[in-house]
């Protein structure tokens, strides 16, 4: 990455500092070129950093997504059975850094936050009935591809390193440990039959268990980040 951003400079290195001051605003893109199968580019978060002194900035950062698919069965016989499923994602983040080196191009920080994400899965359906009805349910904190809904908490301490292309444009990469605690919220089914044999879509099936877990983990931002300082 550094490689390619001196060649994008096209210059050497500089006396002056390209390091951030105080009341500078960063703001960044965290982008992933690759999924977990190496194939969609998709965008993790955006980020603002504020420097509050010359060494010290308060960061946060927003992500969200939506995805959705419709799956029919038999499209020949039965063409009114479908079932779309919905995935989605809203992420939070907050965060304190320091830096602590900064020399011509290169700023080193290190910092400490919290982050908060929430994963979405549901599904809607449709059924034809014995009377050719159109009967319509859901499925809440879960899909159809077996994906479930999920929070998930994150307290993490980092250390990163911003490499300036040019002035106020940079770009750089993250490493830290952080401690998580996700939990999965039950899941149930909605739409049957009540007592008089009437179909009714808000009617709330047995709901299963929810279950949490934790974890403590080095990780590496799997996301590369490009952003700009004003």
């Amino acid at each position: 990455m550094l490689a390619g951003a001196l060649a994008v400079s096209g210059t050497s290195f500089a006396e002056e500092s390209y390091a951030p001051a105080a009341n500078d605003l960063s703001l960044e893109v965290q982008f992933n070129p690759f999924s977990n199968n190496f194939t969609t580019f998709q965008i993790d978060q955006i980020k603002a950093r504020y420097f509050f002194t010359d060494n010290d900035a308060l960061r946060i950062g927003l992500g969200f997504g939506v995805d959705s698919d419709k799956v029919v069965a038999d499209p020949e016989d039965e063409p009114d059975a479908w079932t779309k499923n919905k995935t989605g994602n809203f992420s939070i983040s907050l965060g304190y850094e320091r830096h602590f080196f900064s020399y011509k191009r290169v700023d080193l920080y290190a910092g400490a936050g919290l982050s908060y994400r929430y994963n979405y899965a549901g599904a809607t359906t449709q059924v034809v009935g014995s009377n050719d009805e159109l009967l319509k349910g859901s499925m809440v904190n879960l899909n159809g591809n077996g994906e479930t809904s999920s929070h998930v908490f994150n307290v993490m301490a980092f250390t990163g390193v911003d490499f300036y292309v040019y002035k106020g444009l940079y770009l750089g990469a993250e490493l830290g440990i952080k401690f998580g605690v996700k939990s999965y919220p039950a899941s149930y089914e909605k739409g049957g039959f009540d007592d008089n044999g009437k179909w009714d879509e808000k009617l709330e099936g047995d709901k299963g268990s929810s279950t949490s877990n934790f974890n403590l983990a080095c990780y590496a931002e799997p996301a590369l980040r490009l952003g700009w300082t004003f």
